[in-house]
């Protein structure tokens, strides 16, 4: 695509929409076709620019001292977590790190939270999340509805550092996952 000056595009907007877009104009920077910025740019402030290498806070976690948000990590192996010791209403996120682990949630209580983050190096562990029994995820990973007593899974093959789940106890049936990060699949 050819290059297209902020001239050129505000001139295009002055005759179909007045001056409505004059200062949207103003505000955009060009791009060339190589993807590099153009023209004048004044730059406030300290920008250092340097190879990204991704880390848990690039990866939206915070995991050390301050946790993630302020929580306190919890690490876990295989057994059943606990409202009162492992979830978000207690300050806790749970951690796991050994491999083929498997963790059972509780009863669902409508509104509880937890965060479960699998910190395990890349390629290192095997991590599945299962219901209580008579419990689901009320949708699955493949967005289908859910199934009483299925697992989800984090593949060993796939993970990589800081995936990980956050679900809430949506209904009195099952839990919802808000939120996830990595290769998860639905137990078969």
């Amino acid at each position: 695509m050819a290059n297209v000056t902020k001239a050129s595009i505000k001139s295009s907007l002055r005759q179909s929409n007045a001056n409505y877009f004059d200062n949207l104009a103003d505000s955009i920077a060009t791009l060339t076709d190589t993807q590099t910025v153009s023209g004048v740019n004044t730059f406030s402030g300290a920008n250092t620019h340097s190879d990204f290498i991704a880390t848990a806070d690039d990866k939206g976690l915070q995991i050390g001292t301050a946790g993630i948000s302020g929580l306190a990590a919890s690490l876990q192996t295989t057994g059943t977590i606990a409202i009162a010791d492992d979830s978000v209403q207690v300050g806790k996120y749970c951690t796991v790190s050994a491999d083929a682990q498997t963790l059972t949630l509780p009863a669902v209580v409508i509104g509880a939270s937890f965060i479960i983050v699998n910190i395990a190096a890349d390629g290192g562990a095997l991590l599945t999340i299962s219901p209580n029994s008579s419990d689901k995820f009320l949708v699955d990973i493949a967005g289908a509805a859910g199934t009483d007593d299925k697992d989800i899974i984090n593949t060993k093959a796939t993970q990589l550092q800081y995936d990980y789940v956050h679900l809430i106890g949506l209904s009195a049936v099952g839990w919802l996952i808000h939120d996830i990060r990595g290769t998860w699949v639905d137990q078969g």
